[in-house]
């Protein structure tokens, strides 16, 4: 398990992703890449971009090098930051057209809208896009098959915990078809949106699965 204590510092998963805890509401965010640089998620305020930026100096990454901003789904835990990390960044925004259209007129110039089934290169890393309803319309979760390394935003978290399907737009059923298709993949390291980045993803992911059909 990769912990970490009250700020919570922010800690390599494995070369070329830094986790940064969230705290609170905020959710988790994770720096991917060296001579590229991608972000995942925001954290709720623009405040987030200190802590981005600290770990970026803790483990000697450029944010000149940072190029994509990917946002796992809409709500505000995950996006609030936006408009600090666009202007510390200047990065493009990559979002599921289903949960992106608060921001398509505001930020259209650097929107890239998703589907599912994309692929993102990110330095040494190729992320599949699957798109993984559910929490939000437009979820979606990042995996690199060579790396065996899933980013699941609020689908799953770990040890067996999922997103909520109480707010706007989730679906009960659809989290339960999105978790299995994560138990589809090869997955060593497992990176959610809230609590712990943990390994022996597999596990996780199937205790999520059985607990999604216990309670749902």
């Amino acid at each position: 398990m990769f912990s970490a204590s009250k700020r919570r510092d922010s800690m390599q998963v494995i070369d070329g992703v830094i986790f940064i805890p969230g705290v609170g509401f905020n959710s988790n965010i994770y720096i991917v890449g060296k001579n590229e640089i991608g972000i995942i998620d925001t954290g709720a305020s623009a405040s987030y971009v200190s802590h981005v930026l600290d770990a970026m100096k803790q483990f000697n990454l450029d944010p000149q090098k940072v190029k994509k901003l990917i946002l796992t789904h809409i709500h505000p835990d995950h996006t609030g930051g936006i408009g600090g990390f666009i202007q510390a960044f200047n990065p493009r925004i990559y979002m599921h057209t289903d949960d992106a259209i608060a921001f398509t007129q505001k930020f259209a110039d650097r929107m890239e809208l998703l589907i599912g089934g994309e692929a993102i290169p990110i330095d040494q890393f190729t992320f599949q896009v699957i798109h993984t309803p559910g929490h939000s319309p437009g979820g979606i979760c990042l995996y690199d098959p060579e790396k065996k390394i899933l980013f699941s935003g609020d689908t799953i978290f770990s040890h067996g915990n999922v997103g909520r399907t109480d707010l706007h737009g989730g679906n009960s059923r659809l989290l339960i078809e999105s978790i299995e298709k994560l138990l589809r993949l090869d997955i060593e390291y497992l990176c959610p949106g809230h609590m712990n980045a943990v390994k022996n993803g597999n596990d996780h992911v199937r205790e999520s699965y059985n607990f999604a059909k216990m309670v749902f």
